[in-house]
C-alpha cells in the first residue's frame, strides 16, 4: 500500500484559549511561519487527504491559507474539537483521521507516516505516540467508526480525550522523532525562536 492508496484526512486544532503562551498560538509566527502550519504540513506531506483546521479565531483561515471549520462546541476543550473532525473527515464511519494539536513547532511528516504503519496493523484502534512515557492524545490516528464511541463519552458529560479514548481499543507507539512531539505551551517551550504572537485564542492548552 503507498501513502496516496491510505485514503486517510487529516485535521488540525486550532482552537482553545492559549492562556499559558498569552498569544493566538495558531497564528503565532515561529521561524517566520504560523506555528499552526507545521502541523498542516506534517499532514499534507504524509499524503492525507483532505486536511483541515478546526477552530480558531476569526480571519484564521486569511492567516493560514487553508480551509477552517468551526468547532462545533466551542469551549468545550480539545474532545469538542476531535468530533467535530471526525464529523467532518468521516462522515460514514469509514476513514481513519489524523488528528493534530496546532503548536507542535516540529511537527513531522514522518512521524505520521510511523502512525499510519502501525494503524495498518491495529486498523481498529487508536495509535498514539508516546513522549516521555505519556501517550500523546493531541498526537493521534483515530480509526475509521471511533466518533461514535467519542460522541457517546461526550454527551455523558466527558471532556477529556483520554478518558474518552480509553473507551477503544488503543496502542501505544515509541517513534523515531521524539522532537516532533513536543508541543508549545509556554513563551519558554518557544526559546531559541523567532517569535511574533498576535490575538488572544488559540490552540488547546
Amino acid at each position: 500500500m503507498t501513502d496516496d492508496d491510505r485514503g486517510v484526512a487529516g485535521a488540525v486544532l486550532a482552537g482553545g484559549a492559549s492562556r499559558r503562551m498569552g498569544v493566538d498560538k495558531a497564528v503565532l509566527e515561529v521561524d517566520g511561519r504560523p506555528l499552526a502550519m507545521g502541523a498542516l504540513e506534517a499532514l499534507q506531506a504524509a499524503h492525507l487527504s483532505p486536511v483541515i483546521l478546526v477552530g480558531g479565531a476569526d480571519g484564521l483561515s486569511e492567516a493560514i491559507g487553508h480551509e477552517v471549520i468551526p468547532d462545533a462546541w466551542p469551549g468545550e476543550g480539545p474532545l469538542g474539537g476531535i468530533l467535530t473532525a471526525l464529523s467532518a473527515l468521516d462522515e460514514d464511519g469509514r476513514r481513519p483521521v489524523v488528528v493534530l494539536a496546532c503548536d507542535l513547532p516540529d511537527a513531522s511528516a514522518a512521524t505520521v507516516a510511523e502512525l499510519l504503519d502501525h494503524g495498518i496493523d491495529a486498523p481498529d484502534s487508536v495509535v498514539l505516540p508516546v513522549l516521555d512515557g505519556v501517550p500523546q492524545w493531541l498526537h493521534a490516528l483515530w480509526p475509521a467508526g471511533a466518533r461514535t464511541s467519542l460522541a457517546a463519552s461526550f454527551e455523558a458529560g466527558e471532556r477529556a480525550p483520554w478518558r474518552a479514548g480509553r473507551k477503544l481499543s488503543v496502542v501505544e507507539v515509541c517513534v523515531s522523532d521524539e522532537r516532533s512531539l513536543r508541543d508549545a505551551d509556554r513563551p519558554e517551550d518557544l526559546r531559541g525562536r523567532n517569535t511574533t504572537g498576535r490575538g488572544p485564542t488559540g490552540c488547546p492548552d
